[in-house]
């Protein structure tokens, strides 16, 4: 299995998690479960955060760390159109690590809490080589109003709340040995979870819905292929972060390797009926492209009227090094 790429070592292990039915609501495959608790529906979502993967600790503070490790699950929650209400933490401390160093953390995590209202209740650290933080967010859904990935139909239209590109600009500027913008780089240091996005979306009547962690082109064909319907996006139409065309052509790389493929933007999108679009364009969605029929595929339409798949646009942790 270690030549498996993350999405197919995900597909390896399904057979041995809990499938949707009676009080799960949602199970797996999508950006978090959600649980019937005789009415009430909780949503649940962890991710890991890992040195030199996810961050750097030349470019992030602590601080920084522990806010990104809170926003990147608020961020689930924003994509299934919940609130959060708590969290946990797991640490992984390397002896590199000082109390000092370790309370700045908390401070991040903290100061998200307070950000999109919910509260740090707890968690483990435990001794080890590299540094790694594990926070699980819990938070409040409708059972039967939570959004999924599965629901967008042909005819559907796409819609993007949020900036896309300008995190990996920053990190490829870096990369060549330029300074990075400020205003890109702090993409990468503090993302934005759009937790009220996602509800407004959500309440426009979203079929479905994904945040953007691994990049535009790879998230929207997770849509897809949970839908079984297939995209066209139009380039010019997507949102790009100020300064990211900018740094593409400093850098002489195509903008669409930042904007459709650079992930780590925690954009939220969409799929909505034509006629929810007013409604989601109120909640600050752009609309992008369209839903159509066809085999699970996302394609990407170019000024020039030429088409580019974005299959293999975006991040997979088993085949790409880290920032």
């Amino acid at each position: 299995m270690s030549n498996l790429g993350e999405f197919e070592l995900i597909a390896r292990l399904s057979p041995f998690l809990a499938s949707a039915g009676d009080d799960l609501v949602v199970g797996h495959g999508d950006d978090a479960a959600v649980i019937d608790l005789d009415g009430r529906g909780v949503c649940l979502a962890v991710d890991v955060l890992v040195d030199e993967v996810h961050f750097r600790r030349d470019l992030s503070s602590m601080a920084d760390v522990g806010w990104k490790a809170v926003a990147v699950n608020v961020s689930d929650m924003a994509a299934m159109g919940a609130r959060p209400t708590v969290a946990v933490v797991g640490l992984c401390r390397p002896p590199s690590l000082d109390a000092a160093a370790v309370e700045q953390l908390y401070e991040g995590m903290s100061e998200a809490c307070r950000e999109w209202g919910l509260r740090l209740v707890g968690g483990d650290t435990v001794a080890a080589q590299a540094l790694a933080v594990s926070v699980t967010v819990l938070g409040d859904v409708q059972p039967d109003a939570a959004v999924r990935r599965s629901g967008a139909r042909p005819g559907d239209r796409i819609v993007v709340v949020g900036e896309l590109g300008g995190a990996s600009a920053a990190l490829a500027q870096l990369r060549a040995g330029v300074d990075a913008d400020e205003r890109l780089l702090q993409a990468h240091r503090r993302p934005v979870a759009r937790v009220d996005a996602g509800a407004a979306l959500a309440a426009a009547g979203a079929t479905a819905m994904i945040d953007v962690s691994d990049g535009f082109g790879a998230d929207l064909l997770h849509v897809c292929e949970a839908s079984g319907v297939a995209a066209v996006v139009d380039a010019e139409r997507l949102p790009a972060a100020a300064g990211v065309h900018e740094a593409a052509r400093a850098l002489d790389v195509d903008p669409m390797v930042f904007v459709a493929g650079g992930g780590d933007d925690y954009a939220l999108v969409a799929t909505v009926a034509a006629d929810g679009v007013p409604a989601a364009e109120a909640a600050g969605a752009v609309e992008v492209g369209e839903v159509i029929q066809g085999s699970p595929a996302a394609t990407l339409r170019l000024p020039d009227g030429s088409t580019r798949d974005l299959a293999g646009m975006g991040w997979d942790h088993y085949r790409q090094e880290g920032p």
